[in-house]
């Protein structure tokens, strides 16, 4: 009798008071998404690959920062984005309706150009 009440009370605690984990449901999230990839590089320099340089996805907090190679890649829910390409010293550029597909990738290269100095510089006195 004792066994027979010993087993009921481990298997009751041990089912009121364990937690349910779906595997699936952690794994299938990532799934939906999709990705965008894509190059920098300097429209100035035979199409030179710009490392470090920030991709933010417009009204949102997700960025990138290109690898040594000009490469980034952004992970988003299926939609549509605005892209803000930055580097210091280059123009910033924003490229609209870049459209997210679930379980695909979207290519976006983009070359950026340098900022130019407009004037004469040697007006600037130096006092």
């Amino acid at each position: 009798m004792r066994l027979l009440i010993t087993s009921i009370l481990i298997f009751s605690s041990t089912f009121f008071y364990s937690q349910s984990f779906v595997v699936g449901s952690f794994f299938g999230e990532s799934s939906k998404n999709g990705k965008i990839e894509g190059f920098v590089l300097d429209n100035e320099e035979n199409n030179e690959p710009l490392a470090f340089a920030t991709i933010s996805v417009k009204n949102t907090d997700v960025e990138a920062t290109t690898n040594i190679d000009g490469s980034f890649s952004i992970n988003l829910k299926p939609g549509k984005y605005t892209l803000v390409y930055q580097f210091i010293g280059y123009k910033t550029v924003e490229i609209e309706n870049v459209t997210v597909v679930s379980n695909s990738e979207t290519i976006s290269n983009q070359s950026l150009n340098a900022l130019t100095i407009d004037g004469d510089i040697s007006l600037v006195s130096l006092n």
